[in-house]
């Protein structure tokens, strides 16, 4: 539920380009409620990582608190059969705003970051893109510039064993003429949407490595509206003979900490596929309102994904967590290996793309995974220390 990529620049919020956090609102709520978010944006003047004023380093003691869990590990670990698929998202397509020069304003993941991540034992790589970038204009032709530099890297990508999810990073809505208009209004039908992904999935129709990441986090339509959407998409993107795996998300940005509360889990019973190659895709982070705006994990909040678990093992459907993250903070390092047991142990669980990948994020960001040395970051060691 987290938001911090360029992305909010196409809601009309101000966004601070020097790698310092800024509260804003995504969807109507002040600061300080659960609809308030954080970002932290690279600058969209240069192409190099921005590097923070002031960098948190923890204290002797809590480093020490965090290493001393991660070396614990989870209580009863044992040799893992798990099949679950572990991956990254890899930022950068969807910041700086809605327009600008790629290479400048925003950027798509490298052949070293992409060769990193694969050596490292990942297998899904989760690719942010913006809708309006990528199809300038409703029912137009797709940007040849994205068009070609998101097929170079789901090349590279395929290359190095990794399959690709094409993360239309919206939030369920879109710019139309200078205004944000969500999808199913009358400014922006619900066959734009299909439209788009028609002739982005051109290029890769054949190739079962690439997913289709329908919508990153709806959250202002009802659970009613959304799912007849999501509905309605599906069917008409399989009318095209598109068979690649579909990731339906949830509105209420899709956490798995509310998926059942929500009304998401009532709606998701009744979706239908026809291609039948489809996984829900559902988000959690464990700081007090599930959003990732603050390094701090709560106590428990690894269980958060209990209920959502239960009701798609019940239903036998799969899960795909799209974004999971953890700080260095030292409760994080109980409650992230708590959570990721969970998910590799569940037999919904299809796989998961951990949040903070990306070279323009701050080198102080708390999810960042890339590391300035060879020595890994707080948050990569959980998950190296963690894989499936």
């Amino acid at each position: 539920m987290k938001k911090m990529g360029g992305g909010i620049a196409a809601a009309g919020v101000a966004i601070a380009a020097t790698g310092v956090f800024a509260a804003v609102s995504l969807s109507g709520g002040d600061a300080g409620t659960p609809e308030a978010r954080v970002i932290t944006i690279p600058s969209s003047a240069s192409s190099m990582p921005v590097v923070s004023s002031s960098t948190t380093v923890p204290t002797t003691t809590a480093a020490q608190a965090f290493t001393a869990a991660i070396a614990a590990g989870p209580a009863g670990a044992t040799t893992s059969t798990s099949k679950v698929l572990p991956g990254i998202n890899i930022s950068g397509g969807e910041f700086g705003g809605t327009g600008g020069k790629l290479g400048s304003n925003y950027i798509y993941p490298s052949t070293a970051e992409m060769r990193s991540y694969a050596a490292q034992g990942f297998k899904l790589l989760r690719v942010p893109f913006r809708w309006e970038r990528l199809q300038p204009d409703l029912y137009g032709p797709l940007s040849e510039v994205d068009r070609k530099a998101l097929k170079s890297v789901v090349t590279q990508a395929n290359a190095l064993g990794l399959t690709v999810i094409l993360d239309m990073h919206n939030y369920g809505a879109r710019q139309v003429k200078g205004a944000t208009a969500l999808v199913g209004s009358g400014t922006l039908a619900t066959t734009a949407l299909t439209d788009a992904w028609v002739k982005i999935m051109e290029d890769y129709r054949s190739n079962s490595n690439v997913w289709i990441g329908l919508m990153n986090e709806p959250n202002r339509q009802n659970v009613t509206q959304w799912w007849a959407i999501a509905g309605q998409v599906t069917k008409d993107i399989r009318a095209q003979k598109i068979s690649n795996k579909l990731l339906i998300p949830g509105t209420a940005w899709t956490g798995a900490h509310n998926w059942v509360s929500s009304g998401n889990a009532a709606q998701a019973v009744k979706f239908v596929d026809p291609g039948k190659n489809y996984a829900f895709e559902v988000h959690q982070y464990l700081d007090a309102w599930s959003t990732g705006t603050t390094d701090k994990c709560e106590v428990k909040a690894g269980q958060r994904v209990n209920a959502a678990l239960t009701w798609a093992e019940k239903y036998k459907v799969k899960l795909f967590f799209g974004e999971i993250a953890a700080s260095g903070q030292p409760q994080c390092a109980k409650e992230y290996p708590d959570m990721l047991r969970r998910l590799k142990t569940s037999s919904a669980v299809l796989g998961w793309t951990a949040w903070g990948g990306g070279a323009w994020w701050a080198y102080d960001y708390m999810f960042r995974l890339q590391s300035r040395t060879t020595t890994p970051t707080a948050h990569m060691k959980l998950l190296l220390a963690n894989m499936p």
